[in-house]
């Protein structure tokens, strides 16, 4: 056994001897006995709880379903009858439609007026029967009305307002032919006076006709 070795073996050796020797001072102390070096002191059992009783609950009464009797049927023999009230007349008339016509507008027309003029100009109703047609054979389309027109120059709004006489009159005059009102758009716009050359005319209101 060579050097290390014995020293290593040497010291376990002391070690065990040491363990040894102190387990049995432990077990053989004078003045401790030896069941009392095993035994567990048994610790005092708690005073036992005392819940009180609840009150017990106090039962509601039944409730009273009786139902109380109906009041007795008043007497309407006094009562006057009501006077027959006679309705107004419908303002718009029911939608209209027709065959596909003979001959197919274009998509966008246009309807000139005089400077300050509001009724419907003289030659409307030509431009308007091949629109109105068209309109009633294809009830998915609608009809833009833009209105144009011309005022003066320290009152603009009464371009405007001219504008949308115009255009309420031609309205009204396509919704009497049997078109549905909410198939017209309608718009009304200020025109200036000064037109640009080749351009449209002022005073106007263009139809254009949208899917």
């Amino acid at each position: 056994m060579s050097g290390p070795q014995l020293t290593a073996y040497l010291s376990g050796m002391m070690t065990r001897l040491f363990t040894a020797f102190a387990l049995s001072l432990l077990l053989f102390w004078p003045g401790v006995p030896a069941d009392a070096q095993n035994s567990i002191p048994t610790l005092p059992s708690a005073p036992p709880v005392t819940v009180p009783a609840r009150p017990s609950l106090p039962i509601p009464a039944p409730p009273d379903m009786t139902l109380p009797p109906l009041p007795a049927t008043p007497d309407q023999t006094d009562i006057p009858v009501a006077p027959v009230t006679v309705l107004p007349a419908a303002r718009y008339p029911g939608a209209v439609t027709g065959p596909e016509p003979a001959r197919i507008p274009a998509d966008q027309s246009m309807i000139i007026y005089a400077a300050g003029a509001e009724p419907l100009p003289t030659g409307t109703e030509a431009v308007l029967v091949d629109i109105i047609a068209r309109l009633k054979a294809r009830p998915a389309e609608r009809l833009e009305l833009r209105a144009y027109a011309t005022g003066r120059a320290d009152r603009p709004t009464d371009g405007r307002r001219t504008a949308l006489l115009r255009v309420r009159a031609l309205r009204d005059h396509l919704v009497k032919q049997g078109i549905d009102p909410l198939r017209l758009l309608v718009f009304a716009e200020g025109s200036s006076l000064d037109a640009a050359p080749g351009g449209p005319p002022p005073d106007r209101v263009d139809l254009v006709i949208r899917p």
